[in-house]
């Protein structure tokens, strides 16, 4: 019988090598003086002229990466000065780091990883071939684990998306005419190089792996950006976060991304449905006339939230008397026509909207003027946005700095300057942006659905049991603000809104919260 414990930890641990390789290969590739520094257990400065020869707020995020391993203790004394001292774990793999730099070579091939190339086994085999020579070099469990989740993730990610693979009854792989004998036999060493399968069978642990293939579609899509590393910590990355002439992002796998989380997505939706439920079954004078879901993506939300309504709530029964409204907001053009196509194949009478997280009063506006529609007069929901709006430097002299008390140790980019802002000007930032919905929340409430970061002394204790790590760098290099879950609250709480108790949930748990779901209210 399997330890299904210790492979989900084992998942966990796959999927920090892949965000942790492409920093630790770019900071220990050759001799610097950060580097040098981080060898050693001693404690050190880095001040402006240590850090003139990098980008200091990309070094912090990488540094709270680390620190979030055990490996080191950060403290951001002022703007552009931490203090750094490397733990006797963090110096002995920081000593070894170098070992990462072969197989970030391969980030090219990984992120492009198609097994309807004919040729792409020989990369691949290369990888597997360089890894038997690590594990004659180091004895580091550590390493050891990241560098198996970094051919393990990317090549189960493909296998999974590009559908070449059935599993029979009796577990045995079945491959579709797409991929061709050399790939296969790839594909074969891999699994019986980490004992998922016997011959061309999975075993118990195989199965384990490929039915969560998914889980790591999310780390692997920001592949792109990793494999920039060097940019974000040496040279000018003001223009790391561009898209291409069609409007595409060019840092992240989008495609990939949504397939990754559709998964873990269900699980959130079932949360959400408790709330819709309770609110549609209330006397129709107190129910809102519709929902408004602003960062609408393809629609899945909304056409997921309509039909629970339609088929398992009060209002559902009333829909000719009390039609529903369903407002589809987005930034971005592309996601407002998909969502259009998919809502119109549901059938569901909706509203498209360009609008912006960072701007509910044009959002009303337009509403009002188009549709006669008050924002207020609807449920606000959204899913994994708020953290992923454009930066605005609050205004400070707006807030008493003496009643605004944050323990978060987040690490952030924002700007082209590459100044390091401290962790309250973030918090201060999100009560800003919570007063801004206010207005427009405050009849019906809104339900947001939202991604956190934890204290890195939590998650270096929690190794294996968490993927903050990760989070932390698929957002911290993106230019995204992911908070701690108490100072998240609190700045709801300090902008005046309160989150009904009975609708709070926390994944995986309160302590290790990475993705929580409220209602707030006015």
């Amino acid at each position: 019988m399997i330890n299904k414990k210790k492979l989900r930890s084992d998942l966990f641990k796959h999927i920090d090598g892949i965000a942790l390789t492409a920093p630790l290969s770019c900071v220990f590739n050759g001799n610097n003086s950060i580097s040098n520094l981080l060898k050693k257990s001693n404690e050190f400065i880095l001040d402006k002229n240590i850090l003139k020869s990098i980008n200091p707020d990309y070094l912090n995020v990488t540094l709270r990466l680390f620190e979030s391993q055990g490996w080191l203790k950060r403290l951001l004394i002022k703007e552009n000065v931490i203090k750094v001292k490397s733990t006797t774990l963090g110096a002995n793999l920081f000593n070894q780091a170098n070992l990462y730099n072969t197989f970030f070579l391969f980030f090219p091939y990984l992120i492009n990883l198609n097994f309807n190339n004919p040729e792409s086994h020989k990369k691949l085999n290369e990888f597997l071939d360089y890894f038997d020579e690590l594990e004659k070099k180091t004895q580091n469990k550590t390493i050891l684990k990241h560098i198996e989740g970094l051919i393990l993730g990317p090549v189960l990610v493909a296998l999974g998306m590009q559908n070449h693979i059935t599993i029979e009854s009796n577990n045995k792989l079945i491959f579709n005419d797409s991929i061709n004998n050399e790939n296969k036999k790839f594909i074969l060493r891999l699994f019986k190089k980490f004992d998922l399968s016997n011959d061309e069978q999975l075993n118990e642990k195989g199965i384990f792996f490929y039915k969560r293939r998914a889980a790591y579609g999310v780390t692997v899509s920001y592949m792109p950006l990793f494999e920039k590393i060097e940019i974000l910590l040496f040279k000018d990355n003001s223009n790391i976060l561009v898209r291409d002439k069609n409007g595409n992002e060019l840092h992240v796998d989008r495609k990939m991304n949504v397939w990754g989380s559709g998964g873990a997505h269900k699980l959130y939706f079932k949360k959400i449905d408790e709330i819709i439920v309770e609110i549609f079954n209330k006397p129709i004078e107190l129910q809102p006339k519709g929902i408004a879901d602003m960062g609408c993506g393809d629609g899945t939300l909304l056409i997921h939230l309509y039909k629970l309504i339609k088929e398992k709530t009060a209002r559902g029964q009333r829909l000719k008397d009390y039609p529903l409204h369903i407002i589809g907001a987005d930034f971005n053009d592309e996601a407002l026509e998909v969502t259009g196509e998919n809502l119109s194949t549901e059938n569901i009478n909706h509203i498209l909207v360009k609008a912006d997280i960072g701007n509910p009063n044009n959002f009303n506006t337009v509403l009002e003027k188009k549709h006669n529609i008050k924002l207020n007069n609807l449920l606000s929901v959204r899913s994994f946005l708020d953290h992923n709006r454009i930066f605005e430097m609050p205004n400070l002299d707006n807030f008493d700095l003496n009643k605004i008390k944050t323990n978060s140790t987040a690490a952030f980019s924002c700007n082209e300057t590459n100044i390091i802002f401290e962790p309250i000007v973030f918090k201060i930032g999100l009560i800003e942006h919570f007063l801004k919905w206010k207005p427009f929340i405050n009849k019906y409430g809104l339900i947001l659905l939202e991604l956190h970061t934890i204290n890195p002394n939590i998650c270096k204790d929690n190794i294996g049991k968490t993927l903050a790590t990760a989070y932390d760098a698929t957002h911290g290099y993106s230019n995204q603000y992911i908070i701690e879950y108490e100072d998240f609250i609190d700045s709801a709480r300090l902008a005046g809104l309160k989150n009904n108790d009975n609708f709070e949930f926390n994944f995986p748990n309160k302590e290790l919260t990475t993705v929580s779901i409220n209602l707030f209210s006015v």
